[in-house]
């Protein structure tokens, strides 16, 4: 076996590792509507479980990096003699190291895994295993199992690194690193012991990530004293010291601690109270929270009917700001609050002019609305009522239609994992309904989760199904030496997996057409297409069953066939685990879309509500501008209205003139007047 062939080994071990590492990522939790009134969170703070997940994939490793495995296999080689032997040098170290940074540069991440594990594992990288080179490739291989989801493995791997002095440069990137895992997994308490080797000599941006993850790990414990201690110890050349200092006015928000809070945004809202080397080591994610912190300010400023401050704190959010079509909408809330009803329209207006979608937009139709109301303009107010309850009753019929239907609900769910167009899924509804329902899925916080977790079990999957094949030749070729075969290059595109859901689009889009055609009248043509679809739904069963199996035991006696046998074995193991968690992900995508329509159902009623409540209110105001006209022509005076209607200019076009009676007569001004006296 060549080094190739060894490779092939060690990459089925490393995407083994990935694929079991969905279980441990949490899934985004859905979340309320944001109220006006509320302090901004940052998603990654605001979200909690909305239910119990998945149970995860029972996988016991022997140790953290499965460095014993590695080495027997090693070793395995080595007894028959097919394990590397040219020998590892400084400069050679480099070159492999610079392959592997461009693969990972440019996503090859699975080659760059199963390079650096090739690598690192072997005894040859044991004289070089304190070098910089030496160390920088164990950071790049703990880095990239993170990254791709293996967090025990990549754990193993960073915690090696933290045995060196805390001011060395690889030392600050693992430590970063393992922050980083923390925050995304959901285990952020696996590691804390590796965090707790950080000691208080450590620089203050190193420490400053441990305190951090201590302080989100308090808060999602639920111990708010805790965790505003941790975030006062993030210094400010900390790259999270506004993200600590945000959360803690959060929390000291939530105590009705509002001076407090309020001192806490304006460190990060305020440039002259921030401290001057914080943008530099927050980077790009400093100016987000700072947006956060004016939002905050502003919305503390509502809740306290400082209408004024509030406006002040809103308009601070500058324009090239993804939260500023919040700021604006909330500074329309306040000055309508505030009855400074041209300062809401202007806001209104600007809003209007960002032509981008945001998730006010059915609340800024209905405030628009009452602001005509509020300055009695009855029938602009009453035409965007009735535009508004065109447009979204509709939608929340469909949502509350398809919560009745759980097979619609289902058939919904598949067009938007399969990316197909959700009007011919057969929902029951409006073609316009069906996509506005498949669009609201797609943004869905909770359902995207879903969908990110399926996508990335789709792409551990197809490794997988990679590596067994891999070590099904290598077990064909040991157990036969001497036996001919054609080389067979099997490509990812056409994978039981990718051709599974091509099948299943195609389905969607022929049952769309047969309905299509029903619905048309056309009758006749159809025999073909219903058998068309029997053989597709037949392929798809088939493929669905399509997982490839051990197909029995080598032959030989030998170490590196039972290491091989053994790591077949488990692939098997870990590839139906991983189907059976895909399936598992897939049925909560239909609970998350369940509840996602279920919270949109709440919002459009309340909304709806207002919007009849508010066409009530423009007939009132109508009959009570007519009892005011009826009123003043009692009393012998015009009302504004009808001495408008007298004046001549109200009925002038763009291209025409008028000149006003001066009080004299010319006679020349008269055709056919000339000589009269």
């Amino acid at each position: 076996m060549t080094r190739a062939g060894a490779a092939f080994v060690l990459a089925a071990l490393s995407l083994a590792w990935t694929t079991a590492a969905p279980c441990q990522t949490a899934e985004p939790a859905t979340t309320a509507e944001p109220e006006a009134g509320a302090p901004a969170v940052p998603d990654a703070a605001a979200t909690r479980p909305a239910e119990a997940a998945p149970p995860p994939v029972a996988v016991e490793p022997s140790d953290d990096t499965r460095s014993s495995a590695m080495r027997a296999l090693e070793k395995a080689l080595s007894g028959r003699q097919l394990a590397a032997s040219a020998s590892l040098s400084q400069q050679r170290l480099r070159e492999e190291l610079t392959k592997i940074e461009e693969m990972l540069s440019t996503g090859r991440r699975d080659e760059a895994i199963g390079d650096l594990v090739y690598l690192v594992e072997s005894p040859r990288f044991e004289a070089f295993a304190t070098t910089d080179e030496g160390r920088v490739a164990v950071y790049l291989l703990g880095d990239a199992l993170g990254r791709a989801g293996a967090y025990e493995p990549a754990r193993g791997y960073l915690s090696r690194l933290l045995a060196a002095s805390p001011n060395d440069g690889t030392y600050r990137r693992a430590v970063a690193s393992l922050a980083d895992l923390a925050l995304e997994s959901d285990r952020p308490e696996d590691f804390l012991p590796a965090l707790d080797k950080v000691p208080a000599s450590a620089p203050e941006e190193v420490r400053g990530d441990v305190s951090y993850v201590r302080g989100r790990l308090a808060e999602r414990a639920g111990d708010s004293r805790k965790a505003l201690a941790a975030y006062a110890a993030v210094g400010e050349r900390s790259r999270f010291w506004a993200q600590a200092t945000y959360l803690a006015g959060v929390l000291e928000v939530d105590q009705k601690n509002w001076k407090r809070g309020e001192e806490l945004f304006c460190r990060v809202a305020d440039p002259k109270r921030t401290p001057r080397k914080a943008a530099l080591f927050g980077g790009n994610d400093f100016f987000r929270i700072r947006d956060l912190s004016r939002l905050g300010l502003g919305r503390l400023a509502h809740e306290q009917y400082r209408f004024d401050d509030a406006r002040y704190y809103y308009y601070l959010v500058p324009n090239d700001s993804e939260r500023l079509p919040e700021a604006l909408y909330e500074t329309a809330t306040t000055r309508y609050e505030a009855k400074d009803y041209d300062g809401a329209r202007e806001a209104l207006d600007q809003l209007s002019r960002l032509k981008v979608s945001h998730p006010y937009e059915d609340e800024a139709i209905i405030l628009d609305a009452y602001l005509d109301l509020a300055v009695c303009r009855f029938p602009s107010a009453d035409q965007k009522l009735i535009q508004f309850l065109k447009r979204y009753e509709p939608a929340r019929n469909a949502a509350r239609r398809l919560l009745r239907d759980p097979a619609a609900m289902r058939r919904l769910v598949d067009a938007v994992r399969t990316g197909a167009d959700p009007a011919g899924a057969g929902l029951g509804i409006s073609d316009s309904s069906s996509r506005a329902l498949g669009a609201i899925l797609r943004v869905d916080a909770g359902y995207r989760g879903a969908a990110r977790r399926v996508a990335e079990l789709d792409h551990q999957l197809s490794g997988l199904r990679f590596s067994m094949q891999e070590l099904d030749e290598v077990g064909r070729r040991m157990a036969l030496p001497n036996e001919t075969r054609p080389q067979a290059v099997a490509a990812l595109g056409d994978t039981s997996r990718a051709k599974l859901s091509r099948i299943e689009t195609q389905l969607v889009e022929l049952k769309r057409l047969i309905r299509d055609a029903e619905r048309g009248g056309v009758k006749g043509a159809l025999d073909g297409l219903r058998r068309e679809l029997e053989a597709l739904e037949l392929r798809a069963r088939n493929l669905s069953r399509d997982v490839p199996r051990w197909e029995g035991t080598l032959s030989g006696k030998g170490e590196l066939e039972a290491l091989i046998q053994k790591d077949r074995e488990r692939a098997t193991e870990l590839y139906s685990a991983a189907q059976a968690l895909r399936n598992g992900v897939i049925d909560r995508q239909l609970v998350l879309a369940k509840d996602a329509f279920v919270r949109l159902d709440r919002r459009l009623t309340r909304l709806l509500n207002r919007a009849r409540l508010g066409r009530v209110e423009t007939v009132l105001g109508r009959k009570k501008a007519l009892e005011i006209e009826v009123d003043a022509l009692s009393q012998g005076l015009l009302p504004q209205t009808i001495v408008d209607s007298l004046r001549a200019e109200r009925y002038l076009g763009d291209d025409e003139e008028y000149w006003p009676f001066e009080g004299e007569d010319w006679a020349d001004e008269y055709v056919g007047g000339e000589g009269l006296r």
